[in-house]
């Protein structure tokens, strides 16, 4: 399985499509494999790049402390789950997902997308 964690400095990232950067862990039985920094695209904000992006690192889930309905719904049906998560640090998140403890409180944002 790989995760990919949005992530701004050394925490989990408030916004999936504000994320400076993921964390990409390569996970195996519950232990991480392999790790990576990977940086998404700059330019114009193109809706369904970043989830297009995501899909081609080989990400099976993505985490991240919010997500738009349509972001959710493109991961989704490009066989990427997402899981929301409250602020923690980035690496208090991944230790919670390897030992199965990690709040998950949905899969897309609560807050009104119309002004972004």
């Amino acid at each position: 399985m790989k995760i990919a964690i949005a992530k701004n400095g050394g925490n989990v990232s408030e916004h999936f499509g504000h994320a400076k950067e993921f964390l990409v862990v390569d996970v195996e039985n519950q232990k991480e494999i392999a790790r990576e920094i990977a940086t998404p695209p700059q330019g114009e904000h193109v809706p369904g790049a970043m989830p297009h992006w995501i899909a081609s690192l080989g990400a099976n889930l993505v985490i991240t402390g919010g997500i738009g309905q349509r972001a959710s719904q493109m991961l989704r049906d490009g066989g990427v789950n997402v899981a929301c998560v409250p602020p923690l640090s980035v690496e208090k998140t991944l230790r919670a997902f390897l030992d199965n403890s990690l709040e998950i409180v949905g899969d897309q944002c609560s807050h009104d997308h119309s002004s972004l």
